[in-house]
């Protein structure tokens, strides 16, 4: 069976839950394709914890989740085709797996601010060329597609601030969880 699930970075524990449900419903996540592809197979229902260990191009501190993963808790990575994360199978309870949620959430907010600034970036280095244009009110041809870049950036600013403050707030209702245990 496969599923197209689309899910933005600060709903990965959605995904994680939803795939362990699947698990428990005898659909067990056989591979994943370009990030949202999920591809299942029939087995038999099994209380299994799923862990999504995300990766960014420069990011390194995922690496020691996933050497705890693999090592120490004996995680099954699941097979996976461009994907900007590695998805693990394990029969660990999700209290042994604290630290890790806890590292995870800290690296995804940090991920997602930077992205909010290099979104944030680009909209003021596209924004140049256009007032430039205003200014010495030249009417260059193309002028337009700067605009284009703009609202494009934009978007993606607010779209990742957004999801910044998503989780942020995960990362504080985490620490206030932690403190009244």
């Amino acid at each position: 069976m496969k599923v197209f699930k689309y899910f933005p970075l600060w709903k990965i524990e959605d995904i994680e839950s939803w795939l362990e449900s699947m698990e428990q419903k005898g659909y067990r996540l056989e591979k994943i394709k370009h990030s949202y592809f999920f591809y299942f197979k029939n087995s038999s229902p099994k209380q299994m914890n799923y862990f999504i260990s995300y990766k960014s191009f420069r990011g390194k501190s995922m690496g020691h989740c996933d050497y705890a993963l693999l090592s120490r808790y004996r995680a099954h990575p699941i097979e996976s085709t461009m994907c900007f994360y590695t998805m693990y199978r394990t029969k660990e309870c999700k209290e042994d797996l604290l630290l890790l949620y806890e590292v995870r959430l800290d690296y995804i907010r940090a991920n997602l601010f930077e992205r909010f600034l290099t979104a944030l970036f680009l909209t003021i280095l596209f924004s140049i060329p256009l007032v430039a244009s205003i200014i010495f009110q030249s009417n260059s041809p193309g002028i337009w597609l700067f605009g284009v870049m703009i609202g494009i950036c934009v978007c993606f600013a607010i779209y990742y601030f957004y999801g910044y403050l998503k989780q942020k707030n995960k990362c504080k209702n985490y620490e206030r969880d932690k403190l009244n245990r």
